[in-house]
C-alpha cells in the first residue's frame, strides 16, 4: 500500500512541478492535480510517518509558523521563491528559522515546501 501511493505521489508530482515550472498553476487541472497529490500525501503519512506534535504553546511552532509566513510574503513580494542560501541569509538577518529547521519541522523537502507555498498563492489569486 505505501509503495503504490508513493509511486503514485511521484508521478503525480513530477506531473505538477512541471506544470509550476512552465507556469501553468492557473489552469484548473493544475489545481485538481495539486489537491489529488495533497490527499495521497495526507494518506501517506496516516499510514507510514509519525507526526511530530508540539505543545500548544510551542515556541518552536510559533517560529515555525512566523517563518512560513514570512517565507510565503517575500515569495509574493519578490515573485518568486528564494533559493536557499537567499532564504538562509535573510533568515539569520530576521531572527527566523532557517530551511534546515524548516525543512526538520514540516518533514517536507524544500522544493516541496515550495509547491506548496506556491500552490497557496495562486490558490489566493
Amino acid at each position: 500500500m505505501e509503495k503504490r501511493l508513493k509511486n503514485e505521489i511521484r508521478n503525480l508530482q513530477n506531473i505538477l512541478n512541471d506544470d509550476v515550472e512552465n507556469n501553468n498553476l492557473n489552469d484548473e487541472s493544475a489545481l485538481k492535480l495539486g489537491n489529488k497529490i495533497d490527499k495521497l500525501i495526507n494518506d501517506y503519512y496516516s499510514l507510514s510517518i509519525p507526526k511530530k506534535e508540539f505543545p500548544v504553546k510551542s515556541e518552536m511552532k510559533e517560529f515555525y509558523d512566523a517563518s512560513y509566513r514570512e517565507l510565503k510574503r517575500i515569495t509574493i513580494e519578490n515573485n518568486r521563491f528564494p533559493e536557499l542560501e537567499e532564504w538562509n541569509k535573510y533568515a539569520k538577518e530576521n531572527n527566523l528559522l532557517s530551511s534546515e529547521s524548516m525543512k526538520y519541522i514540516s518533514m517536507m523537502e524544500w522544493k516541496y515546501l515550495k509547491l506548496k507555498i506556491k500552490r497557496q498563492i495562486n490558490k489566493k489569486y
